[in-house]
């Protein structure tokens, strides 16, 4: 007969509950000795469940850190792209350098809102995202390599194309009292970035899909701040309406790092570029197609700020820049 005593009870209830429900038993630590711990049989769906929920807790704790970030990024980049205005401003004021300047930059902005940045990431972001959350990770990382790919090729393309033709096209934009020969030198200065805007949509669209937001948030206060110090550092070099260009080239290098920031936080992403160009890949095409409604908008609106510009030139010299800093 087996002894009656707490050990040999809790034995009989261990193997009662065993026997009922399945569970495995895992005793309680010895400093709280007490009656057994049933542990649950393993159950596929609670442990779904149970990852499920983890993963949304963590989600919304990303998105509360990202939310904060975001806004305070913004408020830097705000305050750091009043200060460039200002700094221009007191270098060029609303001179005719400076309406050549504002032309020479709306023409490849009008473009970029055509081919690049906001239409890219709104046409790829949810193809994109669809396949990971189907854990398609192939088929998802082959559609954004074979974009970057596509994106950098016809935006380089299309940057060359007005590169060549600007001696030509931009006079179209300006009046006589605007200097032609320095609208037509900035505009060739400052088209490579769309092609530099136009992979950042699509590095950006990547982050986003993995609920990255910081490094899009932060990139404008260093452009804002690249831009006032290549102003500063560059401008002594020239001369007279020249000086603009130090203003051009500072937009220039502000947009590199720009587009240098995300693609480095990339690597806190499980992305691999796939050194494939699967340019008939249907969900490139689907992807494309989504382009067109943003696309037309964006294209509407910037197309209306350029006839501003090229009434407000035909005003006067400092019209223009007048027009864009009212």
């Amino acid at each position: 007969m087996p002894p009656d005593g707490p050990s040999s009870r809790a034995d009989d209830e261990r193997r009662v509950r065993e026997h009922l429900y399945g569970g495995r038993v895992r005793p309680r630590p010895r400093l709280d000795p007490g009656p057994v711990d049933i542990v649950a049989a393993e159950d596929p769906g609670v442990e779904a469940a149970m990852v499920a929920s983890e993963s949304a807790e963590a989600r919304r704790g990303r998105l509360a850190r990202s939310t904060a970030l975001f806004s305070v990024a913004t408020s830097l980049s705000r305050i750091a792209g009043l200060v460039r205005e200002v700094v221009a401003a007191a270098y060029f004021g609303v001179s005719g350098a400076m309406s050549a300047f504002t032309i020479a930059f709306q023409v490849p902005n009008l473009v970029r809102s055509l081919f690049a940045d906001a239409a890219i990431q709104a046409a790829f972001v949810p193809v994109f995202t669809e396949h990971l959350q189907k854990r398609e990770f192939k088929e998802a990382f082959r559609l954004a390599s074979t974009l970057i790919f596509l994106v950098g090729l016809v935006l380089t393309g299309i940057t060359a194309f007005f590169v060549v033709i600007a001696p030509y096209l931009m006079p179209l934009f300006v009046g006589s009292d605007v200097p032609q020969h320095l609208t037509v030198t900035l505009s060739q200065i400052l088209f490579p970035i769309l092609m530099m805007l136009g992979v950042t949509g699509m590095v950006v669209g990547i982050l986003n899909s993995y609920d990255r937001f910081g490094a899009f948030a932060i990139s404008p206060f260093f452009w804002n701040v690249a831009i006032i110090g290549v102003l500063v550092g560059l401008e002594p070099l020239f001369h007279g309406q020249d000086r603009i260009y130090a203003y051009a080239i500072g937009v220039l290098v502000g947009t590199a790092i720009q587009l240098a920031i995300p693609t480095w936080d990339l690597r806190n992403t499980p992305f691999k570029l796939a050194w494939e160009f699967a340019w008939r890949n249907p969900d490139v095409r689907r992807a494309l197609l989504l382009m067109l409604p943003v696309t037309l908008s964006l294209g509407l609106i910037n197309f209306t700020l350029l006839i501003n510009s090229i009434f407000g030139s035909l005003l006067s010299e400092s019209a223009r820049a007048s027009i864009d800093k009212a």
